[in-house]
């Protein structure tokens, strides 16, 4: 307990197989690369940092859903007070941006609504 498990020396055994991988990666050695992948993956699991876990995954997920809906809806609310102004011109160009991004929106009666193309 007293040197913290060794984790400082874990992290930089870590740090030396990422490197190495990386000049492998470089100098196209993919075996290498793919031993030296391995290896790190396995010392991540026993940190307890596996990267592909569902946990990490869907917090992610969630954070980027609320920051996506968070963005389009402040857009909208831009495009909307364009509208009132009757800049059309600016209301066309932000509804024009959104669908460069993939982002469809539909105009109704309660407002607008969008969705992912």
């Amino acid at each position: 307990m007293n040197d913290d498990l060794g984790t400082p020396a874990a992290v930089a055994v870590l740090h030396n197989v990422v490197r190495e991988g990386n000049q492998a990666l470089e100098a196209g050695e993919t075996d290498l690369v793919a031993t030296r992948l391995a290896e790190v993956l396995g010392m991540l699991a026993i940190l307890g940092l596996d990267a592909d876990s569902a946990a990490w995954e869907r917090r992610v997920d969630q954070q980027l859903t609320a920051v996506v809906e968070g963005l389009v809806t402040e857009l909208l609310k831009h495009r909307e007070a364009a509208r009132e102004r009757k800049d059309f011109g600016a209301a066309d160009a932000i509804r024009d941006s959104l669908a460069a991004l993939g982002v469809e929106v539909l105009d109704t009666q309660q407002g607008p609504r969008w969705r992912v193309r």
